[in-house]
């Protein structure tokens, strides 16, 4: 059967995207596609090496720190992956993936991921390039967490996020229980603290959608 050009869940990946088309069916074709609920648990440390790409819904990754709780990694959208480092043969010893929203998941192997290589070895320059911007964003969210002040750590977030986007206005991609997560802090703090950004005339927030005011 052929598969359509347009509905590849390989598309959606900075990785493949810019292949050819036959080569972009060639590579669709080693997929496997799940679909899940929510609440449903897709990666789990100690699982198969795999990647996994969100077609669409919503999967968020997180560890546990040393008192169990839950460290938000990245809340992933369509057109999202994680899985490159365990397709070069790493083992997943930490991370969770769970489903915050119905998603339909494309998945491929490592033992097809290493044919594909051999075949496409550009594919691998590709994926280092894509794999330093992940440990980048993991290094920024390092340095949000060694800020002593949330307030700070969220100012810095904030002017990171209107930075990436070209914009002084945007939403933010994360709720805003993920969001404390992420920044080390608690969703009532949390939300303290934008107010008090918002007193010191510093941002304007209507629910997920933030402006920088200076």
């Amino acid at each position: 059967m052929m598969i359509s050009g347009t509905h590849l869940c390989v598309r959606l990946v900075p990785l493949f995207n810019q292949l050819p088309l036959a080569n972009q069916r060639q590579i669709e074709s080693l997929l496997v596609h799940h679909h899940y609920q929510r609440g449903e648990v897709i990666l789990a440390p100690g699982d198969e090496g795999r990647m996994v790409i969100v077609e669409d819904g919503q999967v968020k990754l997180y560890q546990l720190n040393e008192e169990g709780e839950e460290q938000v990694l990245e809340v992933m959208h369509t057109g999202d992956y994680v899985g490159e480092r365990w397709l070069y043969g790493a083992e997943n010893e930490a991370t969770f993936a769970v489903v915050q929203k119905p998603a339909a998941l494309c998945t491929i192997s490592y033992e097809d991921f290493t044919k594909l290589l051999a075949e496409y070895p550009e594919l691998a320059t590709r994926l280092l390039q894509l794999t330093m911007d992940k440990v980048q964003e993991l290094t920024t969210q390092n340095q949000y967490l060694m800020m002593e002040a949330v307030e700070e750590r969220l100012w810095a977030y904030l002017n990171r996020q209107a930075t990436l986007r070209g914009r002084s206005r945007f939403t933010l991609p994360m709720k805003m229980k993920d969001l404390a997560t992420y920044l080390g802090t608690t969703p009532e703090t949390l939300s303290r603290k934008f107010k008090n950004l918002q007193a010191a005339g510093k941002i304007d927030r209507d629910r997920r959608v933030v402006s920088i005011l200076q």
